[in-house]
């Protein structure tokens, strides 16, 4: 169980991050050992995936910042999810050990106002559960 995880997030979500003083991690300067030994996840919404790394930044998200974490990242879906049509999923891409990945597609319905609201439950269960799993073993 660990007390932290890596974020993966797109650079418009950073924004809303940094206003909340949360620290980037330098994604370019970390191997691919050094970041299977730690936790870590990636935000996107609906199918636009984070295969551009000019505009993913990697943040630290300590336990005890999770909840504003989780209340950013509704803000921010709230930005990018279309007024009409069906709203996008937010998916969260659990790294694990040995390169497993778990993604967790969380849909929400549309609020008083018709936009969509961001389950935020599901998404603080996601992130705990992440933190809670066993840390990777440095190889």
């Amino acid at each position: 169980m660990g007390n932290h995880m890596f974020v993966h997030v797109p650079g418009d979500f950073w924004e809303l991050l940094d206003r909340a003083d949360f620290d980037e991690v330098e994604v370019g300067s970390r191997s691919g050992d050094q970041w299977a030994s730690v936790a870590q996840a990636a935000v996107s919404v609906g199918n636009q995936g984070l295969a551009v790394t000019a505009n993913v930044v990697g943040v630290y998200l300590a336990r005890d910042r999770i909840k504003e974490f989780v209340q950013g990242a509704a803000v921010w879906f709230g930005f990018r999810a279309p007024v009409q049509g069906p709203p996008p999923p937010l998916v969260f891409t659990i790294t694990g050990e040995g390169g497993a990945e778990t993604r967790i597609e969380i849909r929400s319905a549309p609020g008083p106002d018709g936009r969509p609201v961001l389950d935020t439950a599901a998404l603080t269960g996601a992130v705990v559960s992440a933190m809670n799993a066993p840390s990777p073993r440095a190889e």
